[in-house]
């Protein structure tokens, strides 16, 4: 029986190599074949990210060099754009490099499902096909596609996380140790140099241990994030020239922003915020599981998908108490977060696909009798049905890149523009502006600023008029491009006054505006 025990093992240990390979090598491909090169910039944090990574590569450093004066870039965690300026640096012919940037983003979109297999394996205990299966599913869905046929940094934040969750647990159990808990909150530092909401995470896992009466370990995660964090911190706070305040919105600080939409909208704007999101989040379910023309089983089976996921969250609690508390506080602040919630939702799908895998396997378990099962096994099987056809009608459209490219078709004409009329010492103010500076050269400003409050509020054409006025005051622009309707109307309003706009040329949806001192 040794001898059989011993020549099992290294068995099982290949094959988990084995499968391990083939999730990451599968998971690559599929994201590849799914990225298409398109008009960097139409998702605005995308274009930033590429305009910063460009930045670096070209020795300017971390700074907007698309904004008049090249003000520091406080608003943007700096990893992915080091990331992307690596790849810059080896790739530098824009906008060719594009599909270098999308097959860095397969890559980390493989990454992400090797951490799932892993997390499901090792944490959760799960067979290593039920591990395989549900990080290609997770993974691959179009959720994650979305994400990653763009430059953004979900990617990155998603192949982190696995390993930071299941190093956050492990430092939680009864068996870590302190030092476990230094280690996870040094990971979970660098986590929040990916994307700042990682910062949910270490209050997750101080919250964990300190409930579990191991406050020198607590202190330790805190101590070690906050060493891993600290330079970039002070770099925001000193750093110079800082963003005008008319542009803080989109390019200055997080936190700053929240608190500005506050204090102009109090506590009804938090309540506006909190139902507009609910509802939101309650229709990005309703889409992922279409289970025909019909609205009442679309209803049950998203129904059924919240409580699975709601009841696994319960369940993985018992197996992964920081992972659980993670997820549930992610949702608690996406819900009162003024910005659409479909990034914030798709950076964490698989996690949330896990919830629910683990609520319908605990039904399962939980059920002895055969109704039961019954029951447990449609309450499963129709949100999966839901979820297949609608991956299946996905892969057939590639319907994770229509968005983008019906953007980028809206935005060119702005581009072609841009490009034949202008001189390269020119600045335009521009909506999209990220996009126009990236793939013509020129220095750019938005229209308007970004407000938190406009998310619930919408803006008015009078101040969509005085904050225009208020921009060419500031920047020496010596075109206008805007874009949406009300910018538009605004940007027509200063037509005939000094200091004012002169339309010069018509354009599909919009117009160029000269500059009239």
């Amino acid at each position: 029986m040794t001898v059989v025990a011993l020549e099992a093992t290294p068995v099982r240990v290949r094959s988990a190599t084995l499968l391990a390979g083939a999730v990451v090598v599968l998971a690559s491909l599929v994201a590849w074949w799914a990225s298409v090169p398109y008009v960097v910039g139409v998702w605005h944090d995308d274009g930033v990210y590429a305009l910063l990574g460009r930045a670096i590569a070209s020795g300017h450093g971390f700074h907007h060099t698309q904004l008049p004066g090249s003000p520091a870039a406080i608003h943007y965690p700096p990893l992915y754009p080091l990331l992307l300026a690596a790849a810059w640096w080896v790739a530098p012919s824009f906008p060719d490099n594009i599909s270098v940037f999308l097959a860095l983003n397969a890559m980390l979109v493989g990454l992400a499902a090797l951490g799932a297999f892993h997390f499901a394996r090792a944490r959760l205990g799960w067979a290593e096909e039920a591990a395989a299966l549900f990080a290609l599913a997770g993974t691959l869905g179009a959720p994650v596609l979305a994400l990653s046929g763009a430059l953004l940094s979900e990617p990155l934040f998603l192949a982190a996380l696995w390993p930071v969750l299941y190093a956050a647990d492990r430092a939680a159990d009864s068996s870590g140790t302190t030092r476990h808990a230094i280690a996870a909150g040094a990971c979970t530092g660098a986590l929040m140099l990916v994307r700042s909401h990682a910062l949910v995470l270490l209050i997750a896992c101080v919250a964990v241990l300190a409930w579990r009466r191991r406050p020198i370990a607590a202190a330790g995660a805190v101590a070690a994030a906050t060493l891993v964090v600290l330079p970039w911190q002070l770099w925001t706070m000193l750093a110079t020239p800082r963003v005008a305040p008319v542009l803080e919105g989109a390019y200055g600080s997080y936190l700053g922003w929240f608190v500005a939409g506050m204090r102009d909208g109090g506590v009804p704007f938090l309540i506006a915020t909190a139902r507009l999101n609910a509802r939101e989040l309650w229709l990005l379910l309703q889409d992922r599981v279409v289970t025909g023309d019909a609205m009442f089983p679309r209803l049950l089976a998203t129904a059924l998908l919240s409580a699975l996921v709601i009841l696994g969250t319960w369940r993985l609690a018992q197996r992964a108490a920081v992972t659980a508390l993670f997820l549930f506080s992610y949702f608690a602040i996406v819900i009162v977060w003024p910005y659409t919630p479909w990034r914030f939702l798709w950076g964490v799908w698989p996690l949330v696909l896990l919830c629910a895998a683990v609520g319908a396997s605990w039904l399962w378990h939980a059920s002895s009798l055969p109704w039961a099962r019954a029951l447990t096994a449609g309450a499963a099987l129709l949100p999966a049905f839901g979820m297949a056809r609608t991956e299946w009608n996905a892969y057939g459209a590639r319907a994770w890149s229509v968005p983008a490219h019906r953007a980028g078709e809206q935005i060119a004409p702005l581009i072609a523009w841009v490009g034949r009329n202008t001189r390269p010492t020119d600045i335009v103010l521009a909506e999209g502006e990220q996009v126009i500076s990236l793939f013509t050269g020129r220095r750019a400003a938005p229209t308007a600023s970004f407000s938190a409050r406009e998310y619930v509020v919408p803006r008015t054409l009078e101040a969509s008029t005085t904050e225009l006025r208020g921009l060419l005051a500031l920047v020496p622009a010596r075109f206008v491009l805007p874009l949406a309707p009300v910018q538009l109307e605004a940007a027509r309003r200063l037509r005939g006054v000094h200091p004012g706009l002169r339309e010069v040329a018509p354009l599909p949806s919009s117009a160029a505006f000269e500059v009239v001192p």
